[in-house]
């Protein structure tokens, strides 16, 4: 017989409570459907277990002789539950969205995790993150990618270049300048690949700096001109340090994907997460 939690606990309550009316305050139900609780028990188990009387309800001795198991049982169970809804969710999240979308985002008890898209892919799928916030999907079994945002690509020269301020430029001229990250491989490099087509000549990568803010340092001290999102240039191009360059033809645009195990549960923290951020996106 494997008997039900629930009930062991409506038990354990109406026994430490001393009836059923503060029981049922306590447990947030009513007192009709604790009683109901407490006679099913009693019927699974064929024995009485509380002692009714006008002052509320003692347990019987059969009663006493299950409280101890209830009670272990009872707080195993909250303890094997406490694993999870106790720890703090914990965020993967590339370094794009991590550095400069999601921190306005966070409550001061959620963690965020950063590093490359294939590491924050390989983070939740050991378990040790619980959503993660990517710039490309590779469409990995038993996971969900669900659209979070779409990001503007920018153009971005230092002050003085010949490009700031000049008309639309077609991407294929601008990328003839020497060209500061967006090697193939990386989410920039896919987004330039996208964009320029099959039959375009490879790109000509000057320097591979490993991080946008590398990128960003390397385009103001005069090194090449660059690609990035938009949010990752906003404070530099408010400052002046960087220009943003008009770029002819379709506006590229970069999707940053928030990735769930597929069997996570509607009302899971992470999809709430999801939902949260979702709207103030």
């Amino acid at each position: 017989m494997m008997l039900d939690l629930g009930l062991l606990n409506s038990f354990v309550a109406v026994v430490e409570d001393g009836g059923f009316r503060a029981a049922a305050r306590r447990l947030g139900v009513s007192q009709p459907l604790l009683t109901q609780r407490l006679h099913r028990l009693e019927e699974e188990l064929g024995v009485p277990l509380i002692q009714r009387s006008r002052r509320g309800g003692t347990p019987t001795p059969q009663g006493q002789r299950l409280l101890p198991h209830a009670r272990r049982l009872v707080e195993g169970a909250r303890q094997a539950a406490s694993l999870f809804t106790s720890r703090p969710l914990v965020i993967g999240s590339a370094r794009n969205p991590g550095l400069y979308l999601l921190p306005p985002l966070l409550r001061a008890e959620e963690e965020l995790r950063l590093g490359s898209n294939p590491e924050t892919l390989e983070l939740l799928a050991a378990g040790e993150t619980d959503i993660a916030f990517t710039e490309w999907w590779d469409g990995r079994p038993g996971f969900e990618a669900l659209p979070w945002r779409e990001e503007p690509v920018i153009g971005i020269v230092p002050p003085g270049h010949r490009y700031a301020g000049t008309e639309p430029i077609p991407l294929e001229i601008f990328l003839a300048e020497p060209l500061i990250g967006g090697e193939p491989g990386t989410g920039m490099g896919r987004v330039l690949a996208e964009a320029l087509g099959s039959a375009a000549p490879p790109m000509r990568v000057a320097r591979a700096m490993g991080s946008t803010e590398g990128v960003k340092r390397a385009v103001a001290a005069g090194l090449g001109v660059s690609v990035l999102l938009e949010c990752a240039a906003r404070d530099e191009l408010a400052a002046g340090s960087l220009v943003r360059v008009a770029l002819a033809g379709p506006a590229m645009r970069r999707q940053i994907w928030a990735v769930l195990p597929a069997d996570l549960p509607r009302r899971a923290p992470a999809r709430l997460f999801y939902e949260r951020v979702r709207e103030l996106a």
